[in-house]
């Protein structure tokens, strides 16, 4: 099926770990209360991927720090998080599942336990009732849970609603709680824990028709719904309509009225706190210092400038590593998008950069200055978002038509992922919307001889949504004519077409997820057929895992193998083998192939 080459077997001589490109935080929240003398403090809770969440006790006089973290290497993300009236704060942490609590007092933090364990793994929201009793809803089941900090119990109410996945509780009034339910069908339920009623209240609108629908507490102590559908006050089961919503409760105060935040949130660094008073209109900012484990990598892409970039996830920090100085620099914030980079491309001596949330497109020139904004001029420039639709930009391919090219999973509560443009002369974006029908568009490849792209599907709908296709799919795009030329299944069925690099001869290598199983293929794209379906060693292959090495041979990667594919023989043979051990893949170079393992940047030594 290709020229023959000569290749000389890779031999991994050793596993070098080159270091931690981003220490960054996420999740962040700044809560008042008092320590154990009753003064003053603050206390800030983070998350972070290399070790448990954390919690920084500050002293807003001084910016003395203590600090306590979760034992619990699962515990990463404190995705609630709640101040209660004595003081105390409590932290649901995801994807542990577990509730802790944290003693500014005593500066104790303990694991409470499970939530609701093995339905729900991500605490949403929480809220205490006026006997202390704390509510958590979680994403999973949308269950909703009570615990007792009296007691120590926690009871668990179970569903609060039967698609959706998302339960946000409020402290409503009567006894009553009122969850906010995403994300396919935004609505309120209320939930009368002593009667055990639970009632559907107000409006239910629908994402995908545009529909809106949020629930918050106003600076009246009262529930409000704000949605398309209308807006009402929230009273028990009732919902009463009204003309105008009120403003949102005000944050929490130190005894002076003064509010706390970082004042670097915006650049994702959170190391400077600013202390505003509300009367003098006055703020002041302290440094906060604390040691933070590691940032969790995302993407590895080699930049036209022959460096090594790649993005943090939560927040996103674009990083560089230079092979040849060996110096690793976090540079930074390049887009406003808070996720990760979920794909690059080089065009032009520039490095084009599609983010979570939102597919937003950044461009950056290596060439000159690092200086982030979404002005002209600036370095990297956000560019925008590559269409309302597109969240997660999963693969990426500059050069037809010169343009850059971009597959996504669409948002939350949607179906239906597009292929999207952005063209750098016109400065403008297209997308095809519908292309993938209820499946969404996720691996990239361009066949040059033959003027196509082809693009991969996966199963997979916006977050939040259940599948409503059995199988992904393989297609080609005439890009000139605005066509699909071809579309395809493989022999067998498979959810998502993960991976895909042209080879020689303009054939198409790629990988497919089964459910069970990760394979690798060759695909004709002119005799529209496939070819060496062959299962592959070492579990779930990796989202992009599959390229061809400076030497012309085709390498992969799974979960637990680096791997040669022979596409004439069809044949997988293992380079090296270490069960979870490659988590992101990077590009190859004559000595070696980068990939990560959670926070490390590390390198396969030839």
């Amino acid at each position: 099926m290709t020229g023959k080459k000569t290749r000389k077997d890779k031999t991994i001589t050793s596993i070098q770990t080159i270091g931690i490109p981003v220490r960054s935080v996420n999740w962040v929240r700044v809560f008042p209360t008092k320590d154990g003398e009753g003064r003053d403090c603050l206390v800030a809770v983070m998350g972070q991927q290399a070790a448990g969440f954390t919690v920084v006790k500050i002293n807003p006089d001084t910016g003395a720090t203590s600090q306590a973290t979760s034992t619990d290497p699962t515990a990463n993300f404190p995705t609630g998080a709640l101040r209660t009236r004595d003081g105390r704060v409590y932290i649901g942490a995801a994807y542990a599942g577990h509730l802790y609590r944290y003693d500014p007092a005593s500066e104790q933090l303990d694991d409470l336990g499970a939530i609701n364990l093995p339905n729900d793994t991500f605490p949403c929201n929480m809220d205490e009732d006026d006997n202390g009793v704390i509510w958590i809803g979680c994403y999973g089941s949308a269950g909703l849970t009570s615990y007792d900090p009296g007691t120590g119990e926690f009871v668990r109410h179970g569903r609060m609603d039967e698609t959706d996945m998302y339960c946000y509780p409020y402290v409503g009034a009567g006894g009553t709680i009122a969850c906010y339910i995403r994300v396919t069908r935004p609505h309120v339920v209320v939930y009368h824990p002593e009667s055990g009623e639970r009632r559907t209240v107000g409006p239910v609108v629908v994402t995908e028709d545009g529909g809106s629908l949020t629930l918050y507490r106003a600076a009246d102590g009262q529930l409000y719904i704000r949605s398309t559908g209308g807006d009402f006050r929230l009273v028990g089961f009732e919902a009463e309509p009204v003309d105008d919503l009120p403003e949102l409760a005000p944050p929490p105060a130190l005894s002076d009225g003064s509010t706390a935040d970082f004042a670097d949130r915006a650049t994702q660094m959170f190391h400077e706190l600013a202390i505003s008073h509300p009367d003098s209109g006055t703020t002041r900012t302290i440094p906060v210092t604390y040691e933070s484990a590691g940032s969790e990598i995302f993407l590895v892409q080699r930049g036209p400038d022959d460096n090594i970039y790649g993005s943090s996830i939560l927040p996103l920090h674009l990083f560089r590593f230079d092979p040849s100085s060996q110096a690793m620099d976090d540079l930074g914030m390049c887009t406003t998008a808070a996720g990760e980079a979920y794909s690059m491309a080089n065009m032009d001596g520039k490095l084009y950069i599609c983010s979570y949330p939102g597919a937003n497109l950044s461009v950056y020139d290596p060439s000159r200055p690092y200086d982030f904004g979404e002005e002209a001029g600036s370095n990297p420039r956000e560019l925008g978002r590559m269409d309302e639709i597109s969240y997660r930009p999963r693969s990426m391919v500059a050069g037809p038509l010169g343009r850059v090219w971009t597959a996504s999973v669409p948002d939350y509560g949607m179906w239906g992922g597009p292929l999207s443009w952005y063209d750098p002369a016109t400065e403008k974006f297209g997308t095809y919307r519908d292309i993938a029908g209820e499946a969404s568009c996720w691996a990239l490849a361009w066949l040059e001889s033959h003027g196509l792209l082809a693009v991969g599907t996966t199963i997979q709908g916006g977050s939040g949504t259940q599948p409503r296709v059995d199988q992904a799919s393989l297609f080609l795009w005439d890009y000139a004519a605005e066509e699909k030329v071809w579309e395809g299944r493989l022999p067998v069925a498979v959810t998502s077409v993960n991976a895909l690099a042209v080879i020689d001869g303009g054939l198409l290598c790629g990988t497919v997820h089964t459910g069970a199983e990760s394979l690798i293929f060759v695909f004709d794209p002119a005799g529209r057929r496939f070819a060496h379906l062959v299962t592959l060693p070492g579990g779930r292959a990796l989202d992009g895992g599959v390229q061809v090495g400076p030497d012309g041979g085709v390498y992969g990667f799974t979960t637990g193998c680096f791997y040669r594919f022979d596409p004439d023989a069809g044949v997988v043979t293992t380079v090296h083998e270490e069960p979870a051990a490659f988590q992101t893949t990077g590009p190859m170079d004559r000595d070696g192939v980068y990939f990560t393992k959670k926070h490390e940047l590390k390198k396969l030594v030839f």
